[in-house]
């Protein structure tokens, strides 16, 4: 079941992580799909090709994993669908799915997921619905401030994570929160299942090398 979000008044700005420009783009294969040069080369990125274990060394370097798996569609703006855990650790992961979704011509929407159930007393599922819901307005806002001029839809998802990049997913490229920046470490159990299951190209952005506070570093570029 998804529920759309309403939103209401805009909440004063989040404070989020700085760099607000994606850096270089590695995609999975032995050669740059020409619908992710064109998207690059409008972007004014720089783009390469060659193997990766998206699922346990991808992003180590710090740069954007892309594993192409599918074209966008012609004939009508294809779905950019940007999955957010948390913020501002996802910030990277809106700025990557704003960058797409403008360079593509897309739309963009913003999903968090919650389980309808957490167990036989679902003990703090109502807690878990109030934040994504903050959340995704928190989100909405930002990319709005950030200039983002096409349409943009936020939506909680009841289900889990997991489930939502795999079959539950309707999208042409999925943006989704990789490892840290440096870590070596496998991705975690949402970004390996949509490596394994996303029916569409996905995409992993690398995650600050640390955890950032909640407030203090802002959106800017």
């Amino acid at each position: 079941m998804q529920v759309t979000v309403a939103m209401t008044a805009p909440t004063p700005p989040l404070v989020l992580y700085a760099a607000a420009k994606p850096g270089r783009l590695v995609v999975d294969g032995p050669t740059v799909p020409a619908w992710v040069r064109q998207w690059c080369e409008r972007s004014g990125r720089s783009v390469a090709a060659r193997p990766v274990d998206a699922i346990t060394t991808g992003c180590a370097a710090g740069d954007s994993v892309l594993v192409p798996r599918t074209a966008p569609p012609t004939g009508r703006p294809p779905r950019v669908v940007a999955a957010l855990r948390s913020l501002p650790d996802d910030a990277v992961v809106l700025i990557e799915a704003l960058d797409a979704a403008r360079h593509l011509g897309g739309t963009l929407d913003v999903l968090h997921g919650v389980p309808v159930s957490f167990g036989e007393r679902s003990v703090g599922r109502d807690e878990a619905v109030g934040r994504g819901r903050d959340l995704l307005e928190r989100a909405r806002g930002l990319l709005g401030d950030h200039g983002a001029e096409m349409p943009i839809e936020v939506a909680l998802v009841r289900a889990w994570p997991h489930e939502i990049v795999g079959e539950l997913l309707d999208a042409d490229l999925l943006v989704l929160g990789g490892p840290r920046a440096g870590s070596e470490g496998r991705i975690g159990l949402v970004a390996c299942s949509a490596v394994r299951h996303a029916p569409c190209a996905l995409l992993l952005a690398p995650r600050p090398a640390f955890r950032l506070p909640s407030s203090g570093l802002v959106l800017t570029g």
